[in-house]
């Protein structure tokens, strides 16, 4: 199907990101999952490409392009087998539309020339042991202190968490209020008091998923991000961005699940006959077809309508749901067409299975959209 929405520029930049991909990433990846890390060079690397911060203004050093690109990076991304793992490190980059939406001239000068370079990783701590979906409740606090301010709390499940070197950590600077008492504050990972681990995923062998404690962490007033109190609208700002990147990986998983099982199923033979010559493997390849070209339709109409910001947060609510639980069901049919060899560890396509579950759970559970979208009715 024709793509919709998208410009000449938008096509060569992914071609790009796909070349990058295919000959820098998906040939490491088996030695990624073995040291159970990304290897901080493919960061530089894609600095070089010019993959990196693609919606930076150009007098800060970046392309100055629209969201489309970082889209089109998450999709492409999404093709490769070690998409998810790789992803929790990529999709930290939302942390950059926080910096140029509501960082200050001085913040911007001292970090973006780094993240656009793959110098800087960067990670957004907000999760909490025992605070999930509801951001409101985090218990994490930053208390004025003369110029500083003091960090004390613990964070959980945060994506890049433990090789990130910027932390933009959400915090309550009045722990009297909810939404109201939160910022957003930027703390370089190496400040004493911050301490941090690796938490193991399922199907995540090199991913970055990691535990957080900060303890009397003082960093300066200067590295608030806008004003105190704006932490609400600050992750607010990044909901539909976040969504939007989750859909394109999850839609270039789909899509390359498909081509990797059309071909097995072309080649494989049962009593003598192909597996794709039976009408059950047709059914099920016509619903997975269909499963995606839909996501793909929603995916593009969701960013024409974001690009004109008239994209609503029950929509992208709906674009989460639908990709995340679509990207869930082309695995299962894929891993079944494929049969016992789908089922081994070394396929990539039993790789990409276990490695798609998260997305039903991170950033927001199907339940949770479900929620959203209920209130748009």
């Amino acid at each position: 199907m024709t793509r919709i929405g998208y410009l000449e520029e938008h096509e060569q930049y992914r071609r790009t990101a796909r070349a990058f991909f295919d000959r820098e990433h998906e040939p490491n990846l088996l030695r990624y999952e073995k040291e159970g890390g990304i290897d901080a060079a493919l960061w530089r690397k894609a600095g070089e490409a010019g993959l990196l911060g693609s919606c930076v203004p150009e007098e800060y050093g970046g392309a100055g392009g629209d969201f489309t690109y970082n889209v089109i990076l998450a999709e492409e991304l999404g093709r490769t087998v070690g998409s998810a793992t790789t992803g929790s490190s990529l999709m930290a980059d939302i942390a950059t539309h926080i910096l140029v939406g509501f960082g200050n001239d001085a913040q911007k000068r001292r970090y973006l020339p780094g993240i656009l370079s793959g110098e800087i990783s960067q990670a957004m701590p907000l999760t909490e042991p025992d605070v999930g979906s509801d951001a409101t409740a985090i218990k994490t606090t930053a208390m004025r202190d003369g110029d500083d301010y003091v960090i004390n709390g613990e964070k959980f499940f945060i994506s890049n968490g433990k090789s990130a070197n910027v932390l933009y950590v959400v915090a309550k600077t009045d722990p009297t209020q909810r939404g109201r008492g939160m910022s957003v504050i930027i703390v370089d990972a190496d400040t004493p008091g911050v301490e941090r681990r690796k938490i193991k995923m399922m199907g995540w062998g090199c991913g970055d998923t990691g535990a957080l404690s900060f303890k009397d962490v003082r960093v300066p007033v200067s590295n608030l991000i806008g004003a105190e109190g704006q932490g609400m609208q600050i992750l607010m700002g990044t909901f539909l961005e976040d969504r939007l990147q989750i859909a394109g990986r999850c839609l270039g998983a789909a899509s390359a699940a498909l081509e990797l099982t059309l071909a097995y199923v072309r080649e494989r033979k049962v009593s003598g006959q192909r597996v794709i010559d039976f009408q059950n493997s047709q059914f099920a390849l016509a619903e997975i077809k269909t499963d995606i070209a839909v996501a793909e339709a929603l995916l593009d109409t969701c960013m024409v309508k974001f690009r004109a910001k008239a994209l609503s947060f029950d929509e992208g609510a709906m674009l989460k749901l639908w990709t995340t639980e679509m990207e869930g069901r082309v695995l299962d049919k894929c891993v079944q067409l494929f049969g016992g060899a789908g089922l081994m560890d070394e396929a990539p396509i039993s790789r990409m299975y276990t490695a798609a579950r998260i997305q039903r759970v991170y950033a927001g559970t199907s339940e949770l959209q479900k929620v959203a979208i209920a209130k748009g009715l």
